[in-house]
C-alpha cells in the first residue's frame, strides 16, 4: 500500500469555490498523475504557500495553489507517497496564472500521460506561464509547446527527449530555461530555483532572497548555473590527491592559483602534475580553478547585494573584465542578458 499524505487538497482551506475566487491573489495550478515525482508537487506547493503566508504579512497577496489531476482523488507518486488533488474540470471557467507540470521518474523513460498531455494542449493558451519540472518537460512536448523553444530538462533525459518529439535543443547545462511564457527545468532541488525565479518576477527579489533563507538553501542559482555543480563532480576523482586538491582550491579561490602552486600542494613537479591531472579529471587544472570561480561568482551575483568588482576580487579574478570574458567562454553568450547587466547593478534571469 503507498505512503499516504493526510486526507486534504492541496492546501488548507482550498476548495473547489476558493479556485475560482480570484481576488488578488494568482492561481497556481500543479499537474499530478499517477507516477508522479512527489517532490515536484508538494515542494512547489509549499514554496508558493511560503511566498502567500510571508507575502500577506507585507500586505502584497500573493498565490492560491491547487493540485489537480484527470479525476480528482488520490494520486500516487512512483515513490509510493500519495497527495490528494482536485479534479481539473473544476477549473473551468476560472483564471489560471501559472500551470506547473510535475515530471515523473525514470529519467530514460518517464511516464507521459494522454489525459494530461491533452488537457494542457486545450488549456496551456489560457495562462500566462507554463513551467515543466524536470522530466515534465515531457508532457509539454507531448502537446506541442516545445517547438522551436529553448528547453531544459534533466541531463539524463536529454537524449530520450530530442529523439522522441524531434526537438533541435535541449539544454542540458542550465539549472532552468525561460523562453517567453515557457519555463523549463531540471527537477528536484533545482525546481526550487525556478519557484524563487517566478516569484522573484512576481513580487520582487528581496522577498524571493528571503524565502531562499527560510528555505535553507545554500544558495539561490541563477537559472544559467549548471546542473552538475563543478564543486561537486570535483569531489568525484578517482586520484584522492586531487579531490584533497580541489577542496583546497575552494578554500583559497581568491587567491594566486597558477599551476605551480597547484603542483606543489600535491607535491608533483607542475609537468608531471598537469599531465597526470587532464588525464585524470578530463580538463586542464587552469580550467577547474576558472570554472570554480566562474561557479562561486555566479551564486553571489544571485544575491544582488555585492559589487561586480568585489565579487570579481572575493572569487579570484583580476578585474571585472576577466570575469565578463571568462562568462562568455565558458558559457557562452552575452552575461548582460542572463546574469548581470552592463551597469553596476546585478540581476538573475532574463527579462
Amino acid at each position: 500500500m503507498p505512503t499516504r499524505v493526510s486526507q486534504t487538497t492541496c492546501l488548507p482551506g482550498v476548495t473547489p469555490e476558493a479556485i475560482r475566487t480570484e481576488g488578488n491573489r494568482r492561481n497556481i495550478v500543479i499537474l499530478a498523475f499517477d507516477g508522479v515525482t512527489m517532490i515536484d508537487v508538494v515542494a512547489w506547493a509549499e514554496v508558493f504557500e511560503l511566498a502567500e503566508q510571508y507575502g500577506r504579512t507585507g500586505g502584497l497577496g500573493a498565490y492560491k495553489v491547487v493540485i489537480v489531476s484527470e479525476n480528482g482523488g488520490m494520486v500516487r507518486g512512483w515513490s509510493g507517497v500519495a497527495v490528494e488533488a482536485r479534479p481539473w474540470a473544476e477549473l473551468e471557467g476560472s483564471s489560471i496564472d501559472t500551470i506547473i507540470v510535475a515530471g515523473g521518474g525514470p529519467p530514460a523513460d518517464p511516464p507521459v500521460p494522454s489525459p494530461a498531455v491533452e488537457w494542457l494542449a486545450a488549456n496551456a493558451g489560457n495562462a500566462r506561464r507554463i513551467c515543466g519540472v524536470c522530466t515534465g518537460t515531457f508532457l509539454l512536448a507531448a502537446a506541442g509547446l516545445c517547438e522551436r523553444r529553448r528547453i531544459t530538462t534533466h541531463w539524463q533525459s536529454r537524449p530520450t527527449i530530442l529523439e522522441r518529439y524531434d526537438l533541435e535543443v535541449a539544454e542540458t547545462d542550465p539549472v532552468y530555461v525561460r523562453d517567453g511564457k515557457l519555463w523549463t527545468t531540471a527537477g528536484f532541488t533545482a525546481g526550487m530555483d525556478m519557484a524563487l525565479a517566478l516569484i522573484e518576477e512576481d513580487v520582487g527579489h528581496s522577498l524571493s532572497v528571503d524565502l531562499a533563507g527560510m528555505l535553507v538553501m545554500f544558495l539561490k542559482r541563477p537559472g544559467v548555473q549548471p546542473q552538475l555543480s563543478l564543486q561537486l563532480s570535483a569531489q568525484r576523482s578517482e586520484d584522492p590527491d586531487f579531490s584533497r586538491l580541489h577542496a583546497w582550491i575552494l578554500e583559497h579561490i581568491e587567491e594566486d592559483l597558477r599551476v605551480e602552486r597547484l603542483a606543489e600542494q600535491v607535491g608533483m613537479t607542475p609537468r608531471t602534475f598537469e599531465r597526470r591531472y587532464t588525464s585524470s579529471v578530463g580538463r586542464t587544472p587552469a580550467r577547474t580553478v576558472a570554472e570554480i570561480r566562474l561557479e562561486k561568482a555566479l551564486g553571489l551575483l544571485s544575491r544582488n547585494d555585492r559589487s561586480l568588482k568585489d565579487v570579481a576580487r572575493s572569487c579570484g579574478f583580476s578585474s571585472e573584465q576577466q570575469m565578463r570574458r571568462t562568462f562568455v567562454r565558458l558559457r557562452g553568450g552575452n552575461p548582460s542578458d542572463t546574469v548581470w547587466p552592463s551597469g553596476g547593478g546585478t540581476g538573475i534571469g532574463p527579462r
